[in-house]
């Protein structure tokens, strides 16, 4: 019986160390839900035209749900790039713009979030993304 009680304590601390590391024990802010939620999004609506808007639709919606939590310190910084998405998405599916430059589109805005965020640069609302983007 002594070498159940000896091993017991360890087990129990491999355990506990193990399910800290997962998700499902591990209090991540909603991240890993959003994660799967804009992954749906991906799957569900792929970037063609007539179903671009709805996917952009879908991860902003997946980024509002969750919330500064799971998104982090650049959550505004983030649903302004959403923002532009969705009208790039919008571009796309009224044929205004080809698959291709909204990838473009998306590429910039993305890029020019990315400079913001490296700067510490919060968009305001005479300089947000979107108006940058036209």
């Amino acid at each position: 019986m002594k070498i159940f009680t000896n091993i017991t304590p360890k087990y129990f601390l491999v355990a506990a160390s193990i399910c800290m590391f997962l998700s499902g024990c591990a209090d991540d802010h909603g991240k890993g839900e959003m994660h799967a939620a804009v992954s749906k999004c991906f799957s569900k609506y792929p970037l063609v035209k007539g179903t671009a808007y709805k996917r952009f639709s879908c991860i902003y919606q997946a980024h509002f749900q969750y919330g500064p939590a799971a998104m982090g310190d650049h959550y505004n910084l983030l649903l302004q790039v959403d923002l532009a998405s969705l009208s790039v998405g919008q571009e796309i599916d009224e044929g205004i713009l080809t698959v291709q430059e909204g990838e473009t589109a998306l590429h910039w805005v993305t890029a020019k979030a990315y400079y913001q965020a490296s700067q510490n640069i919060l968009p305001t609302k005479s300089s947000n993304i979107i108006g940058l983007r036209k």
